[in-house]
């Protein structure tokens, strides 16, 4: 029996390798021959946050798009207040005096349904006059060529537009090792999604800095077939997207880059991640493939560590010869998302951390052990999920 579970376990880190291995090479390819086609047409935006007692945030974000590079006349900017009980509604007040193009929506009823960002997301869109709805979170921060960038990546047969988001560090080095952790891990995520997208594959999003066609919003339906998931605004619309076979691509330019601000504690990653990681289960249905090239990495992750219950030498060559590959795919591809020399010296301590937590959030997202804005995941059944999706 031990010696069955050994051989089992060979082939599973096996797949896990090659996999690895032979999309790494793939990614290599991809960034290599990658050329980036832009549009200089003109096209009408609606820029849409959904905010809930992010007075303070907004107050920042909304300077940042008082002063973009694109027409005014071209973009409007919709909050979507999801019932706040702070200022929220004297900051619009104050930029739409300072002659921001801002239309403030009051939602109500969050208590009623299961995802009231969807329901916030949905109501703005419905008001839009934009053909490009261009979306980011309420405690990011935007540069001035933010929308131009977006919007110079849409050609006629592009339907989605996802771009990159990174923390905000002030400074690298007085940074503390939870901050260090998230900006990384971010960044080597990114670099992984990215890879895919030189291939035409796209896996995963995230709404703090996406865009995408008002009409592609209703060709899929809207939030109709996702509205019961409490979070997937952004990944879960992707895959209805993807799956209609319209097309969607990355924004690689550093002009298009949106700056978040970092956790405050590592529950609150620890959160963010598991609501993260809870869209997997639903990836599975979506894009089978991605959710299996996930599986068969994880036979490589930690396939090694219980390898060393049999071999300790194997284990640790195991662990190794992924770390190798993995550094020399990273050394390729940093340069695109401003990681730097001095931060790749963090790495060992990435590795270590990411090994276990990654293994932790996925858990707990699986079993929906998070809340967001107050709300815990809407049980249902998996009947009705299936039906859903």
């Amino acid at each position: 029996m031990l010696s069955f579970l050994f051989y089992l376990l060979c082939l599973l880190i096996l797949t896990g390798f090659f996999t690895y291995f032979s999309f790494c090479l793939r990614f290599y390819r991809g960034y290599r021959n990658y050329r980036p086609v832009f549009s200089f047409k003109k096209r009408s935006v609606s820029v849409i946050i959904v905010a809930r007692n992010e007075a303070k945030n907004l107050r920042e974000l909304f300077l940042c798009l008082l002063n973009q590079d694109y027409p005014a006349s071209l973009f409007e900017v919709i909050l979507a207040d999801d019932d706040s009980e702070d200022d929220t509604a004297q900051v619009a007040e104050d930029y739409i005096k300072a002659g921001l193009n801002l239309n403030y929506q009051r939602i109500l009823g969050r208590d009623k349904v299961s995802s009231p960002k969807k329901q916030a997301l949905e109501k703005a869109i419905s008001l839009a006059q934009g053909e490009i709805i261009l979306t980011t979170d309420a405690d990011c921060l935007v540069p001035q060529t933010w929308i131009s960038s977006m919007v110079s990546h849409f050609t006629d047969d592009v339907s989605m537009v996802a771009g990159y988001s990174r923390t905000q560090l002030p400074a690298w080095e007085n940074a503390s090792v939870l901050h260090k952790y998230e900006h990384l891990d971010f960044a080597f995520t990114y670099m992984v999604l990215g890879g895919g997208y030189t291939l035409g594959k796209s896996w995963a999003c995230i709404g703090q800095n996406l865009a995408y066609t008002r009409k592609a919003f209703y060709e899929v339906g809207g939030f109709e077939k996702i509205r019961h998931l409490i979070s997937g605004d952004d990944v879960n619309l992707m895959q209805l997207m993807r799956r209609k076979g319209l097309r969607i691509i990355f924004n690689f330019q550093p002009s298009s880059w949106v700056y978040t601000r970092p956790v405050s504690s590592w529950t609150q990653l620890v959160n963010q991640r598991s609501r993260w990681a809870s869209n997997m289960k639903y990836q599975l249905r979506f894009n089978p493939e991605f959710f299996f090239i996930l599986l068969s990495m994880a036979f490589m992750y930690w396939g090694g560590l219980v390898m060393m219950f049999f071999s300790i030498k194997l284990g640790l060559f195991i662990f190794g010869f992924r770390i190798l590959i993995e550094n020399i795919f990273l050394r390729y591809a940093r340069s695109r998302f401003g990681v730097s020399g001095k931060m790749m010296n963090f790495y060992p301590v990435w590795l270590l951390i990411q090994t276990f937590f990654l293994v932790f959030t996925m858990v707990l997202g699986q079993f929906n052990f998070f809340v967001w804005h107050g709300k815990r995941p809407y049980k249902r059944s998996n009947y009705d999920e299936a039906h859903n999706l």
